[in-house]
């Protein structure tokens, strides 16, 4: 099916470069104005490739909580279980807010946070049955 965008982009180039009126090309190919620029746009660059479908992903997940936070949280559950004063998504976030950590993540994303680095605790060490487990969810 690639393979036939491919070629309707390509039929729609030689079209133009032909001298067909854009308005023509539009109509019989059903196509809006917008797309016939975009794929015009990129045929006169010199990338080869200019027919391909280009991704939309994101190149960073743009709700992903900062791998810097998730350590901060990890960290802070770790110690807050040393003390014994628990250890939950509850404890946890007012204890980071006078750390000034921005953005401040809600008790759902510390406790999806927690869980994470639990499932990676446990996948990592379930062949080593020396390395103690932290324990994270002891409550959950």
């Amino acid at each position: 099916m690639a393979k036939a965008h491919a070629q309707r982009r390509q039929r729609a180039i030689d079209r133009y470069l032909a001298g067909d009126p854009i308005e023509d090309i539009c109509r019989d190919l059903a196509c809006a104005k917008s797309w016939r620029y975009k794929w015009r746009d990129r045929s006169l660059a010199t990338d080869p490739s200019w027919s391909a479908e280009r991704s939309r992903r994101p190149r960073t997940p743009p709700t992903q909580t900062p791998q810097r936070i998730a350590q901060v949280v990890v960290a802070l559950r770790q110690t807050l279980a040393q003390h014994g004063t628990g250890g939950g998504a509850a404890a946890i976030q007012p204890a980071l807010a006078p750390q000034g950590r921005e953005p401040m993540p809600s008790q759902r994303t510390i406790y999806r946070l927690l869980h994470r680095y639990a499932k990676e605790v446990t996948s990592t060490n379930h062949h080593h049955p020396s390395v103690p487990q932290l324990g994270i969810f002891s409550r959950y």
